[in-house]
């Protein structure tokens, strides 16, 4: 996956809700009707778009992109606080695995 995919990817996920429901997109043994359903409950998304978001996120997850997205995610200037602080703590715990 390139940097623009990466990006275009992650714009399509939404930048807070990768970081929101990154433990959920990360678990292998979530399917992703699971983790579509989860998203469903919490979030006033419709249907097309929990799969398209769970869709994009785990194709950067499978790359092995999901460091570099959080990384972005920490970094990115119109993020708020907390999220980029959940970002980099959740950079710092993959990184360090």
């Amino acid at each position: 996956m390139t940097d623009h995919q990466l990006r275009r990817n992650l714009q399509s996920v939404g930048m807070a809700c990768f970081v929101k429901y990154f433990d959920e997109l990360a678990n292998p043994s979530l399917p992703n009707r699971t983790v579509i359903q989860i998203l469903r409950e919490r979030e006033p998304y419709t249907e097309k778009s929990c799969q398209s978001r769970v869709g994009h996120a785990r194709s950067i997850i499978q790359a092995g992109r999901a460091l570099d997205a959080l990384l972005l995610i920490a970094a990115a200037s119109k993020m708020d606080y907390r999220t980029a602080q959940q970002a980099k703590a959740l950079a710092d715990d993959l990184a360090s695995r």
